[in-house]
């Protein structure tokens, strides 16, 4: 094979790598995959026979397969953590062909080039045999966990300085250096790593799954022996479920700790989405990924992956300009995309926000009307939060060409309903000219949530104990002054505040008598005001008065239940009551279209 020919073979396998980096970041069967590492083995072969220094690169690829036929045993589709894994290895792969395609390999090439080369290739080898064991069922904590950095850094550094100098030079290390390195030996061999480490047994996920279906009806079970001791007024039985409910919250957390990972691996893999897409549309973006240690329930993870990418993808395509339309903007030549994930209330919050051209409302209110989303009538009722919601309607892209990525009508629609499939809620933030932010909201665990109950009329309903801010005792008799009915809307004036008030019939509709609040708090009833936080603004919903806290396993509810939408599910109460749980996201949409 001539120079030319093995030029002609790497540019094709560089090709080669860059389409198996993009199947990565979509859902994949292991098959396919087998596949497409077959394919690059194949090449690498004829590319080692001509240069030997294509030997440690087919050798990681071929340790891929070997991987690969153990998961395919076991699974039919890759997870996220292999993802993560082969789009590293696919990563240092595409670097070690692009280090040959920039010139004569002949020529002493830059020696920290390479050297940091080698290293990445060796880690990744380390890696990849580290998941392999851990398929095949042997511990690997204290393998993946073993502190290779005991001492100060730079003492490190310089103990591996003295044996590269003295394995390239044939000299002595130093005096200091080899008192350095018997010191590392020592504690090497004095240090007692089974007492810095926790064993760990690896359990079937199956098991695990069974485990968390029956903590959820203990959960239950629970809740029903603490309402029958409450009814009995029996102290012994009262202390039993007072002590059954420490031993079912320990448990519960414990399970809940073994499904929990942190999201750095998803998110990491956006890096090189971001990168790729953004050369591909001739756009010059930097990305910046934050919270990567947050961690989230396992399942939540796996299925947040799709939607993601599609925003980050819509991001790049819809959201930023090109470099001369930033220029005459006054915006750096380099755009700005964020990818934040935090705590916030008991919940993980991961936000895509970019500072792009904005969201045009003309352009969507005028694609809204041509797919008959809205009418003209209807137009001037919708606020901007509204306007801006009508892209996650199906069919609706504001993209004036198609292609790939974006003009076809579907993504965000389906994103919209991933995302509240697994309980979670979308926020939009958009300003022309400005930029956009897309907020995910999810649940730390899909298996449990702790609620507050409440009555309004003969129906318990529920609200997430994390979304609220407070409760108000309301009473006409004693503070008729702080609750006033003006202009139609009851209003809450508390602590030189003023709370806008949702009256049930606001939200429930059929559900809630007409006006009943009002009349019912006039006639001397007390209430409870519960009090939440919408985008800075506090909202109070009127209540009969609030029962209790206590965690709830949530089910879906029939559609034909929750027509409005305006429950995010039901759960069974102790009593055998049915309690449902208002979803308040919606609750604001409407009290909005009253207010």
């Amino acid at each position: 094979m001539s120079q030319t020919d093995l030029r002609t073979l790497v540019e094709e396998l560089a090709n080669d790598f860059t389409e198996v980096a993009n199947t990565l970041s979509l859902p994949i069967a292991i098959s396919h995959l087998q596949q497409d590492f077959s394919g690059l083995n194949d090449k690498l072969e004829l590319a080692v026979e001509e240069d030997s220094r294509f030997h440690d690169l087919q050798f990681l690829i071929q340790q891929v397969l070997t991987l690969l036929d153990l998961r395919g045993a076991e699974s039919k589709d890759a997870d996220g953590d292999l993802l993560a894994l082969l789009d590293s290895i696919i990563e240092t792969a595409r670097a070690e062909t692009a280090a040959y395609s920039k010139g004569d390999r002949d020529v002493l090439e830059d020696r920290a080039e390479a050297a940091k080369r080698q290293e990445n290739m060796a880690n990744e080898i380390n890696v990849l045999a580290i998941y392999a064991l851990d398929t095949l069922g042997i511990d690997v904590n204290l393998i993946e966990d073993a502190p290779v950095f005991d001492d100060d850094v730079s003492i490190e550094l310089d103990y591996l300085g003295s044996l590269a100098q003295f394995n390239g030079e044939g000299g002595e290390p130093d005096a200091d250096k080899q008192r350095r390195s018997k010191k590392r030996e020592k504690e090497a061999k004095d240090a007692d790593a089974q007492n810095k480490f926790e064993p760990t047994t690896r359990v079937k996920s199956h098991l695990l799954e069974h485990l968390m279906s029956y903590s959820e009806e203990l959960v239950q079970i629970r809740n029903t022996l603490a309402d029958f001791a409450e009814k009995q007024e029996s102290l012994a039985l009262t202390e039993l479920s007072s002590k059954l409910k420490t031993v079912s919250d320990g448990m519960l957390n414990d399970l809940l700790k073994t499904q929990m990972r942190p999201i750095g691996n998803l998110l990491s893999k956006y890096r090189r989405i971001v990168r790729d897409l953004s050369k591909e549309l001739g756009k010059k973006v930097d990305v910046e990924i934050l919270g990567e240690n947050i961690e989230l329930d396992s399942n939540v993870i796996d299925a947040i992956n799709e939607p993601l990418t599609h925003l980050v993808r819509n991001a790049l395509d819809h959201g930023f300009e090109n470099q001369d339309e930033r220029a005459s903007s006054g915006k750096s030549l380099v755009g700005r995309l964020v990818i934040h994930a935090y705590n916030e209330a008991g919940k993980v919050v991961i936000n895509i926000c970019d500072d792009g051209k904005g969201i045009d409302r003309e352009k969507v209110l005028s694609k809204a009307m041509s797919n008959g989303l809205v009418t003209q009538e209807s137009l001037q009722q919708l606020s901007d939060k509204e306007i801006l919601e009508l892209i996650f309607h199906p069919g609706l892209s504001t993209s004036e060409q198609v292609n790939a990525l974006s003009g076809r009508g579907v993504g965000m629609d389906a994103v919209k309903r991933k995302v509240e499939d697994i309980k979670g809620t979308i926020d939009i933030h958009s300003q022309k000219g400005v930029g956009t932010e897309i907020a995910l909201i999810f649940p730390l665990t899909m298996a449990t949530l702790k609620v507050a109950l409440f009555d309004i009329g003969n129906v318990t309903y529920a609200i997430p104990s994390s979304d609220i801010a407070n409760i108000v005792a309301i009473s006409h008799q004693k503070d008729g002054s702080n609750v006033r009915f003006d202009s139609g809307h009851a209003l809450l004036y508390q602590n030189d505040k003023v709370i806008p008030l949702i009256e049930p019939h606001e939200y429930l509709g059929e559900l809630a008598e007409q006006r009943v609040f009002r009349r019912t708090y006039k006639e001397g009833m007390r209430h409870s005001v519960i009090v939440f936080t919408h985008r800075g603004q506090q909202w109070g919903l009127p209540v009969d008065h609030v029962r209790a806290f206590l965690d709830i396993v949530i089910k879906p509810l029939d559609r034909s239940m929750n027509g409005n939408d305006v429950f995010a599910g039901a759960a069974v109460l102790g009593s055998g009551d049915l309690a449902l749980v208002i979803n308040l996201k919606k609750v604001i949409q409407f009290a909005q279209a009253y207010h």
